[in-house]
């Protein structure tokens, strides 16, 4: 294989990658509570994930199924940890349930084997991605919307290192940027309201606003370094 087949074998797993960690963003923390697992797949399971290192190191993919692996776990934590605090008018509703921790680990294992298959997906045997796919392509199904309902951070949080970008990503900075500013503004109003020179309050709503969405921006700044 030369390094153009090698390039476009990379970018096509990314395109994998992005396409199963989309699928997993349309389910809700709540949804995702709710969500009962067991999985037990032993030695079988581990020959699996073997198959797919080897190939992974042949065709040189090994950082990648890393980091897909590691993408995969970050995703379901961060999804559990987005749920599990919802704030009322008197405070935060604590303690609410995440389901059991071993549904917990077998969610982030069935996302973690289906990375993996996404990366080599084009050069091992369908028998064997579709084994290491189906749980996480079941939990998908179970979404019954288009777009998680977590936190603002979440949504604007950069990919992980050599994974593209998303559109919805790029939509949800924008989109919180501009509530972020909207929201300055009106608070401006509110305080010109309470006698404050109205020219004053607008300029610094609007500096406000500004530095806010300054913000979102900074934090959904993905690392060229």
């Amino acid at each position: 294989m030369d390094e153009h087949e090698r390039e476009h074998g990379e970018d096509q797993a990314r395109a994998r990658l992005e396409a199963l960690f989309e699928g997993f963003d349309r389910l809700t923390p709540d949804e995702l509570a709710r969500m009962g697992m067991r999985r037990d797949h032993g030695a079988a399971r581990a020959s699996l994930l073997q198959v797919c290192r080897e190939a992974a190191e042949k065709h040189g993919r090994t950082e990648l199924l890393a980091e897909a692996r590691a993408q995969a776990r970050e995703a379901v934590m961060n999804r559990y940890s987005a749920g599990s605090l919802h704030p009322t008018f008197i405070g935060l509703n604590w303690g609410l349930s995440q389901g059991t921790v071993d549904d917990r680990v077998s969610v982030a294992q069935a996302l973690e084997d289906a990375a993996a298959a996404a990366v080599v997906a084009d050069l091992v045997d369908r028998d064997i991605v579709e084994s290491l796919s189906v749980d996480a392509e079941h939990l998908v199904e179970l979404s019954a919307g288009d777009v998680s309902d977590g936190s603002l951070a979440h949504a604007i949080a950069p990919p992980a290192p050599g994974l593209r970008d998303t559109g919805s990503r790029k939509a949800a900075v924008g989109f919180g940027a501009l509530v972020v500013g909207v929201l300055a503004i009106a608070a401006s109003l509110l305080v010109a309201g309470a006698g404050i020179a109205f020219d004053v309050s607008i300029a610094t709503g609007f500096a406000v606003g500004v530095v806010g969405a300054g913000i979102v921006f900074a934090l959904a700044r993905r690392d060229r370094g």
